[in-house]
């Protein structure tokens, strides 16, 4: 959470400490695959986001949970990635159809809502390094480019929804389970998705 102090953000706090694990895991799997060394690597890349956002659209569409996180719908970032393709000039990449369809309760959602909008602070990093090949937040990255407010402002609003959310015991065990479940999933996609594009080409 940066340098904001846990003890303002207690709830962001133990989803952190109890995803930190398999996050880990998730960010070392993800840079063995050399995303940045060349195009051909970062279209694979591409694919595994389309099939990560893919999997998790229907939260941003959600109703109920745009009414803990205001500016959900505005905060997917599925255009921005369809772009990217269409910059690169990459076809859509075909439905994976081994890959079940998102079943996560209302209080599981939010777990998983943490797990992609906390990956945008790491995108801050990959942007950089897309940069050496050439890509920006106007060609090819747009998908890791930051919020107009700033990636840290963006992030504190969700986290202050998160935080003033009245939730039961159950619910935040919930939502924690939810959070667990996105980087498992996640973690379970990086293969996935690398053996359903062994090759991509790149413009």
């Amino acid at each position: 959470m940066s340098s904001l102090k846990s003890s303002n953000y207690p709830r962001m706090s133990k989803l952190r400490t109890s995803t930190s694990s398999v996050h880990d895991q998730l960010d070392k799997k993800i840079m063995a695959q050399s995303p940045f060394d060349n195009k051909a690597n970062y279209g694979q890349f591409l694919c595994y986001q389309y099939h990560l956002m893919k999997h998790v659209a229907a939260l941003y569409q959600d109703a109920q949970l745009a009414t803990i996180i205001p500016d959900l719908q505005a905060r997917d970032r599925s255009a921005q990635l369809l772009a990217d393709f269409q910059d690169l000039n990459m076809p859509q990449p075909a439905a994976i159809h081994m890959l079940s369809k998102l079943n996560a309760s209302h209080y599981e959602s939010l777990g998983w809502l943490y797990v992609i909008e906390g990956s945008k602070l790491g995108a801050a990093i990959l942007a950089k390094e897309a940069e050496k090949l050439g890509l920006s937040d106007k060609y090819g990255a747009r998908f890791l480019a930051g919020s107009e407010v700033g990636r840290g402002s963006h992030w504190r609003q969700f986290m202050q929804s998160i935080e003033k959310v009245e939730l039961s015991e159950d619910q935040e065990q919930a939502m924690l389970a939810g959070a667990q479940a996105a980087f498992k999933f996640a973690n379970a996609l990086v293969e996935i998705s690398y053996t359903h594009s062994p090759s991509t080409h790149v413009a």
